[in-house]
């Protein structure tokens, strides 16, 4: 399946919606880490409704509009989209994480505990990497000017040391949060 399939299961998991108020709701959820072009919505949305994961759950009509065709998730929704949060990721994927995290909701905390540890350690060499690299390329060099292209490389590998470090501190807050079940 796609990732945009899950997307909207993460959405009907918590709430029967039309495709419309899908629409909405990645606007102001989803939209901060994926993004989806519009025309994605009601083709996928067919799909899912074809494979059992989606039903209608109604048709809502107002005066002259034409009928909002509201759907749920299925049972086989919900259990495909928790078997997806546990499966592993390609590594820099970071997205597709953070979207499974959306709907982290649904998994026991202790499974959940689990990805976040092997999240943090991949995370934490990465960020080990980097600050070496950073050291080594220092170090070819006494003072590197904006004209000079490590100073470009040095500039996005320290980007990325602020990137590992905030990810590898927000999941061990994530760690904190699940074992003590409040947030």
């Amino acid at each position: 399946m796609s990732t945009i399939q899950y997307v909207l299961l993460s959405l009907l998991a918590r709430e029967p919606l039309s495709g419309y108020d899908m629409k909405q709701q990645m606007d102001g959820r989803i939209n901060l880490f994926y993004k989806i072009n519009n025309n994605q919505l009601y083709p996928v949305l067919s799909k899912l409704e074809a494979e059992g994961l989606v039903e209608l759950q109604s048709h809502e009509r107002e005066s002259y509009r034409p009928a909002r065709k509201v759907y749920r998730i299925t049972e086989s929704g919900v259990e495909k989209l928790k078997a997806w949060v546990l499966e592993p990721i390609e590594p820099g994927a970071w997205d597709e994480f953070i979207l499974k995290q959306y709907s982290s909701w649904l998994v026991e905390p202790d499974k959940m505990i689990a990805l976040l540890e092997d999240k943090k350690l991949e995370h934490q060499s990465r960020l080990h990497d980097y600050i070496e690299k950073v050291a080594a390329l220092r170090a070819q060099h006494e003072r590197l000017t904006s004209d000079h292209p490590l100073f470009s490389s040095i500039a996005v590998v320290e980007m990325g040391i602020g990137f590992e470090r905030s990810y590898t501190e927000w999941c061990e807050a994530m760690i904190g949060r699940l074992k003590e079940n409040q947030i």
